[in-house]
C-alpha cells in the first residue's frame, strides 16, 4: 500500500505521534522566538524549551505505545500546555 498505514498499529501510531508533534511544536517554538526577542533572553527561556522538549519526548513515548499509558499522553501534553501558556501570559506581561 503506498498511502495509508496498512492496519499497522505501531505504524498509526508512529504517524500520530508525528502528526501532535507537527501540531504544537511549530507554534511553541515561535512563541518562545516572540518572547525571547521581547525580553532579550533569559534563563527561563532555556526552561520552556526544555519543558517543551521533555514535554514531547514523554508524549511520543505514550502515544507511541500500543497498549497505551494515558499517564504519559496526558504528562506531555501538560507540559507543553503549560509551556504555551506560560509564554504566551510572558509575551502578553511584556506590553503591560
Amino acid at each position: 500500500m503506498a498511502i495509508g498505514h496498512g492496519n499497522e498499529p505501531k505504524l498509526e501510531r508512529a504517524a500520530r505521534a508525528h502528526a501532535n508533534f507537527a501540531e504544537y511544536v511549530p507554534i511553541s517554538l515561535l512563541l518562545i522566538y516572540f518572547l525571547e526577542i521581547r525580553t532579550g533572553g533569559s534563563i527561563w527561556i532555556h526552561v520552556f524549551c526544555l519543558g517543551l522538549l521533555l514535554g514531547r519526548i514523554v508524549h511520543a513515548f505514550g502515544v507511541s505505545q500500543v497498549n497505551e499509558d494515558y499517564r504519559y499522553r496526558a504528562t506531555g501534553m501538560s507540559l507543553t500546555f503549560v509551556v504555551i501558556i506560560s509564554v504566551s501570559i510572558g509575551i502578553l506581561w511584556g506590553y503591560v
